[in-house]
């Protein structure tokens, strides 16, 4: 056998350990009564004899003490069945010691005592601190010649597998309270179907006031009025109990019923629960696929009659979705919201197109406190449905979520009557005295706990110390209890624990991947013994897939892992979905199981993964919850690794663009992800800074005012001429047009334009449209060329650009460019003051931006229009209208234009008589501009500026000094139609 230092890893550790200690009876007077070689060769015999059948049995020789030994199960090495083996090589040492009557002149009798505890290794690794080992020798001291004592903690883990006889308490030595002992007399033949199956459909007990709630509510549903009802309160309060009883209730009734299992570690895949609904129902493939026809065919077969746009819908939400050019993921599409909402609105109508004909309709969802955003928002708005369908709606949470038309129904302990009946109806008959009072005050009205807590003391020896029996078996809390539980399913605890790795869902292939020595067969065996045992459950929406029956089940047999072999398993579960080419599991899931393998970097590429995966599904809070993720296992990866720039930069471009989604686009935070990325990207290669493009264009667009973005744009243009792909050369082109305009550099940004369309391709404009601004870049270039061209006064050269502008975007048949398109042409004639242009633009572009639900668009739309017809009207018509639509964009955030919008906003405020607020309006727009950067239209805020002054009677002064303004900057920007006019009321206002 190998020596305790060969084979100890483990130092200061905590763990439940088994000990065995055996002495000779007499052994003095034996000695005193034979040879002393004679003494010495049989004792040494008896140790190696011993030695070989507790080695047999997986256990250790930790010390020869003369006349007897120490021996201990379960270390250095763990056991599940530790107690089991120790127990049965106490037999067999009983067995050896009597075999020695007939083979030896010397006759040795055997005391033994076993004891189970946990126990703390020291730091050394030299010395064992714990109960088991001193209550082991107090036990072997108290045992008859040729017999075996053992503890009650011992008893109670192996009472399945053999008999016992009670010999007697007794009061021992350093223990306050006499303890049970217990003398092992044989092993038990094992009943075929193992231990006793739990009565797992038990009624429920105390809970008929929310029983009569949940009823009426059905009842009311049946009737048209359905509703939704959250059912909130602790982990083991019943929740799930009160739903199953329920549903159970509603068997024998005809309805449709759907339950949704919210997950853990699924937070940040987004409508988590009804894809994983809808796989079951119609296949991973056909979602995956984006399948049409196939989607609607497989829903009917259940019943379901969906509009091909609804499914269209779902499917682009379902479809495998990826960037272009990995990385490249800049804002999402202008219509990302919409979408979202679109398919929250697809989701609802599904799940209620039966109940909208004639079929009452259960859903329940399950979990909620873990239900990623859009389950919420898809439960909202399923409660705002209800009110109107036969549905009801049921949640069950540990946390309180303010849901549309939602009522609570909060669950507290159980009242004492409820619990002594449930004590009663588990004990199948009278209890003993003391234990319904005792369990009461243990479980504090909890259920789980005093299910859990009468079965534990259900077939033990009824000595009314119920306290002493759970200090005995080492329970202090409901886990411990759940641990005996999965304690006494014997072998098959194994694999409950290998299973709470993979999660609270497993898959049989999956968990045999794992058991690599244990047969197919020997998995089966034990799936069905846990099944008996409620300690699991079959997943109905998935064959061969199964799920801990509760939670708290799972974590107790995640818990009874040491760390060390939890993570040799989550190791091999990394290792597996590394290797696959489709991982077995979701990315947000790979992404925790190399976490807690402690593979980093393949943690951070799952995580990045999946919140990819959720950005390219406008789902910005859940791709948050991955990258937060992300960024913990990066910290833990070493400055060394060769992929810790690149994944730093993946990891930073996704934080730019949720951070600008959630935040705003100029806010703080976005701007430090940029800016930290940028920094970073261009101490790289020329081919490192073309793949991660996408963090100088977050750089150029989150710039503070014009002005900076002006001369960021400089340097994206710069840093873009060594690369070799021409769409990033495109897009940094794109940045430059976009800013140059805005700051007055009118020919570098036609320049830009030139260049870059130069490089345009249709196919590749499709694929990136979404990554950057969201809007064609050929829409955009021709846009600004014929705002550019306008102000430079090439006025031919501008109507045929604003025309293929139009003309382009309409043909690109995205929503985007088409609005981009139709606001450059609304701003090219706002500029040239056309007004039933303007008006008939900006309805075409509001009827677009209602369909999609943008917000911004419809706001600018409706300020254009307002405009319009105010300036057009006699009586004021449209001032409503502009001051409405202006006030909502300002609540968005989203003015680019802001000197335009400004001169608008007084030129509303004159025709209403109010001069002085109009050119105090200006009197800002110009502050704003000049300090921001925006100055293409500056000129036109000093001319009318000095407009008004005139119409105040001002100082020709102050009007003559507006107007130099107005020409200054027009001269240094080149813009001669602007010039123009403001050389003409110059020539107009100010005599000589």
């Amino acid at each position: 056998m190998k020596t305790r230092d060969a084979r100890f890893r483990f130092s200061g550790e905590r763990r439940q350990v088994t000990a065995l200690f055996y002495d000779i009876v007499g052994s003095t007077e034996l000695l005193l009564k034979s040879e002393p070689e004679q003494f010495f060769r049989s004792v040494t015999a008896l140790h190696q004899n011993a030695e070989a059948i507790i080695k047999k049995h997986g256990g250790f020789l930790h010390q020869r003490l003369g006349d007897g030994g120490c021996c201990f199960f379960g270390y250095p090495e763990q056991a599940e069945d530790a107690a089991e083996s120790a127990v049965q090589s106490s037999l067999e040492l009983i067995e050896l010691a009597a075999k020695s009557k007939a083979k030896s002149r010397l006759v040795f009798k055997l005391r033994i005592g076993v004891a189970t505890s946990l126990v703390v290794f020291s730091s050394e690794g030299n010395e064992i601190i714990g109960t088991a080992p001193i209550l082991a020798a107090r036990l072997q001291a108290e045992a008859d010649p040729n017999s075996a004592l053992v503890a009650e903690s011992t008893f109670q883990l192996t009472r399945s597998k053999f008999q016992y006889s009670l010999s007697r308490e007794a009061k021992l030595k350093g223990f306050d309270e006499p303890i049970g002992l217990w003398r092992p007399q044989g092993r038990l033949e094992e009943p075929p179907g193992g231990a006793l199956p739990q009565d797992l459909n038990r009624p429920i007990r105390g809970r008929e006031k929310e029983l009569t709630a949940l009823s009426k509510a059905w009842e009311a549903a049946c009737g048209g009025n359905g509703s939704a009802i959250a059912l909130v309160g602790e982990a083991g309060i019943g929740k799930s109990k009160l739903m199953r009883e329920f549903a159970n209730r509603l068997a024998k009734t005809q309805h449709d019923s759907v339950v949704f299992q919210c997950n853990r570690r699924l937070e940040s895949q987004p409508l988590h629960p009804f894809v994983a609904f809808l796989e079951a129902v119609v296949g991973t493939s056909i979602l995956r696929d984006g399948n049409a026809i196939a989607f609607l065919n497989a829903l009917r077969t259940t019943g379901r009659e969906l509009s091909e746009a609804s499914a269209a819908t779902i499917l682009s939400f379902t479809a495998e979705q990826k960037s272009s050019n990995p990385g490249q993921i800049r804002t999402t599409d202008l219509s990302g919201r919409a979408f979202r909402q679109e398919v929250i609105e697809a989701a609802a109508h599904l799940l209620t197109c039966n109940a909208s004909v004639v079929t009452p309709t259960l859903l329940v969802f399950e979990d909620v406190h873990w239900a990623d955003g859009m389950t919420v928002e898809l439960m909202d708005r399923l409660g705002s449905l209800a009110h109107e369908l036969p549905v009801l709606i049921l949640q069950t949470s540990r946390i309180r979520r303010s849901l549309a038309a939602t009522t609570e129904i909060e669950l507290t302990g159980l009242a004492p009557t409820a619990i002594r009946d449930l004590v009663e109806s588990i004990w199948g008959e009278r209890p003993p005295p003391g234990l319904s009072d005792f369990i009461l005050g243990q479980c504090d009205g909890m259920p789980l706990y005093a299910e859990e807590l009468t079965d534990f003391f259900r077939g033990r020896h009824p000595l009314g110390k119920w306290k002493g029996l759970l200090l005995d078996g080492g329970v202090t809390s409901l886990n411990d209890l759940l641990s005996a539980r999965l304690a006494s399913t014997g072998p098959a605890r194994k694999v409950a624990q290998f299973a709470s790795v993979i999660g609270r869902e497993f898959s049989i292939p999956l968990l045999t991947y794992l058991l690599e020595e244990t047969s197919r067969q020997a998995v089966d065996v034990h799936i069905e013994r846990l099944l008996s045992q409620g300690i699991i459950e079959p997943l109905p929406t998935a064959p061969r897939t199964y799920q801990f029956r509760h939670v708290l089940m799972q974590e107790a047999a995640y818990g009874s892992l040491l760390k060390s072999d939890r993570r040799r398993i989550h190791r091999r579960i990394a290792d597996l979905l590394i290797q696959e080419r489709t991982p077995s599991l979701p990315a947000a899931i790979a992404a925790w199981q190399c976490a807690e393998a402690g593979l980093h970097v393949a943690a951070a590429r799952f995580a990045l993964a999946a919140a990819e995966a959720s950005v390219l599904r406008s789902a910005m809070h859940e791709a948050n919850v991955s990258l937060t993720l992300c960024a913990e296992v990066m910290s833990s990866i070493s400055s060394r690794e060769a992929d810790r720039t690149d994944l730093t930069l993946n990891l930073l471009k996704l934080q730019g663009v949720v951070a600008t989604a959630l935040e705003g686009e100029g806010s703080e935070v976005a701007r430090r992800i940029y800016s930290r990325a940028t920094q970073l990207l261009r101490k790289q290669p020329s081919a490192v800074r073309e793949r991660h493009f996408p963090l100088y264009w977050g750089w150029w667009f989150t710039a503070p005012k014009i002005q900076t973005q002006q001369s960021r744009a400089r340097i994206l243009v710069e840093d873009m001429q060594s690369v070799e792909d021409e769409e990033t050369k495109l897009q940094s082109y794109h940045c430059g047009w976009a800013t140059s305009f805005h700051a007055g550099e009118h020919n570098f940004c036609l320049d830009c334009v030139a260049k870059g369309l130069e490089l345009y391709d249709s196919y590749r404009a499709v694929r990136n449209r979404a990554f950057f601004g969201g809007h064609d870049a050929k829409v955009c270039g021709l846009g600004e060329s014929a705002l550019s061209y306008l102000l430079l006064n090439e006025v031919d050269a501008s109507e045929a650009a604003i025309q293929e502008c139009l003309d382009w975007a309409d043909s690109t048949e995205h929503v985007g460019s088409m609005v981009h398109g139709l606001y450059y042409a609304i701003v090219l004639r706002r500029c040239q003051g056309r007004y039933d242009d303007v008006h008939a633009l900006g309805e075409e572009m509001l009827s677009l931006a209602e369909e999609h639900g943008l917000a911004a668009s419809q706001a600018r739309a409706n300020m254009y229009c307002g405009w319009a017809e105010l300036m057009t009207s006699s009586d004021g018509i449209g001032g409503k209208r502009f001051g409405d639509a202006l006030q909502l964009q300002q609540q968005l955030g989203t003015d680019d234009n802001l000197s335009m919008h400004s001169d608008m906003h007084a030129q509303v405020l004159h025709r209403l008589g109010r001069n002085d607020e109009a050119l105090q309006t200006l009197q800002n727009a110009v502050d704003v501009g000049r300090s921001s950067g925006q100055l293409f239209w500056l000129p036109e805020l000093y001319r009318h500026s000095a407009k008004l002054r005139r119409v105040l009677s001002e100082r020709p002064s102050s009007i003559k000094k507006d107007l130099a303004n107005a020409i200054r900057i027009a001269e240094g920007q080149g813009a001669a139609w602007l010039l123009g006019r403001a050389k003409t009321d110059m020539d107009r206002m100010i005599k000589p």
